[in-house]
């Protein structure tokens, strides 16, 4: 992943919430305010906030950005304590990937539209968080 962009991995739209985005990027984490640009349609869209695991918050394994000021977090239930180091271990493997969860909005109130699964969107640098 190259440096000053982000790629989609999974984005849905949590109705009253906004869209829920998975992210992957080699960023010392996003700033909230944080503008994205998908450079072929140009639309935009604003980071929110960072959303952090329950499930990895409760292992004291999360990783955490300074910059990241908003955030909230998502947990789950599992059956079995077997099940839940398995769900510690993929959410690990996905943070040494890059990956992480954010709310994100578009720019334009008209605009609906959730980015598509695998582009790469810039990171538009702002007065408050530089790239």
């Amino acid at each position: 992943m190259k440096k000053g962009f982000v790629k989609i991995i999974e984005c849905f739209n949590i109705t009253g919430i906004g869209l829920l985005t998975e992210l992957q990027h080699n960023e010392n984490g996003i700033a909230p305010d944080t503008e994205i640009v998908d450079l072929n349609t140009e639309t935009n869209w604003t980071i929110t906030k960072r959303v952090l695991s329950g499930t990895l918050l409760i292992a004291d394994s999360e990783i955490m950005f300074d910059c990241e000021t908003k955030y909230e977090h998502i947990s789950h239930s599992f059956k079995t304590q077997k099940a839940r180091e398995v769900a510690v271990e993929k959410e690990l493997k996905r943070r040494k990937n890059g990956i992480y969860w954010y709310l994100i909005k578009p720019m334009d109130k008209k605009q609906n539209l959730k980015p598509e699964i695998g582009a790469e969107l810039k990171i538009k640098t702002t007065p408050q968080h530089r790239v």
